[in-house]
């Protein structure tokens, strides 16, 4: 099943609009930001490179949830099938498939739910009132999150918008896309690995190895021995009077500094031993059950004499 669907008295381009006589916002504050994870990024990248050759752009549907600030996080997608008409405001989408992607994902992560779509290019698409339609009757409120592909100036840009109502009381009205605070967040699984992406994108080699995991503790260590380093060497300036003292930065310390709980050196050696061993014992299990497989798999290949 396809949708085929186009709005003749709200696909109008923004010129043929009467003057904006009521704004219905949809209950968005805009002064709230909307979270975007990493993850939604490289899955609209991988979609775009899949592309067909006649396609000029993709489109997708954007899931997440709200964290507990009521704050939306944008955290997984998945792209659709569809079909542009050049020069119409009508598009062709595969409603079955985009059924049975959510419903998988579902599976996995019953959390996620649907919160808007994407699509990629420079500018609105004309058809991008047609998608909206349909994803206002999957949602509430549903946001677009337009990604440029072009990669203009060498930056990677993203902006996000929300659906406006906009025209005049009893007469002609029309959608109009106005722009949304959007800010990237990611967890620290996700840190890691753009840490790792980052880190041997500058190397010349072309693959990247993944490292053993003692070698991140190492780096880890590193790194949060230079920020203790900068930390103690600020507090110094400060009060030596060096340094104008900052009430945000002293309230940061401060949260950071009561986060952690109170432990002596040794008790703290004893725990960071414990847990390095551990680990040691995960890996060295992990490398026995990964040869005992090897060593299986070459006698199931074995003929019997």
């Amino acid at each position: 099943p396809t949708l085929t669907h186009c709005h003749a008295e709200k696909a109008q381009p923004s010129s043929s609009f009467v003057p904006p006589l009521f704004h219905n916002l949809l209950n968005y504050n805009l002064k709230s930001k909307v979270r975007l994870h990493p993850l939604v990024l490289f899955q609209i990248i991988d979609a775009y490179e899949r592309r067909p050759q006649d396609a000029n752009q993709v489109i997708g549907t954007l899931l997440g949830r709200n964290d507990k600030c009521g704050r939306i996080e944008i955290t997984n997608s998945f792209g659709l099938v569809h079909k542009e008409h050049a020069g119409e405001c009508k598009v062709d989408m595969d409603v079955q498939y985009a059924t049975d992607m959510y419903e998988l994902n579902q599976l996995t992560y019953p959390q996620e739910k649907i919160i808007g779509w994407y699509s990629t290019g420079k500018l609105v698409s004309p058809s991008a009132v047609a998608i909206h339609d349909y994803y206002t009757r999957e949602c509430d409120e549903p946001v677009l999150l337009l990604v440029d592909t072009t990669l203009r100036g060498g930056r990677f840009n993203t902006r996000l918008y929300c659906a406006v109502e906009i025209g005049v009381p009893g007469g002609t009205k029309g959608i109009m896309f106005s722009l949304l605070p959007l800010e990237y967040s990611c967890t620290s699984k996700e840190w890691v690995a753009l840490k790792f992406m980052q880190k041997h994108s500058q190397q010349p080699s072309k693959y990247g190895r993944m490292l053993p995991e003692l070698v991140h503790v190492v780096d880890a260590s590193r790194e949060l021995q230079h920020k203790l380093d900068f930390v103690l060497r600020y507090i110094n300036d400060v009060l030596a009077r060096k340094r104008r003292p900052d009430n945000v930065v002293g309230r940061a310390l401060h949260d950071a500094l009561t986060s952690v709980p109170l432990m002596d050196s040794e008790n703290f050696k004893l725990m960071f031993n414990a847990n390095v061993r551990d680990m040691l014992m995960s890996i060295t299990m992990a490398m026995l059950s990964k040869n005992q497989l090897q060593i299986s798999e070459k006698l199931s290949y074995m003929r019997d004499y």
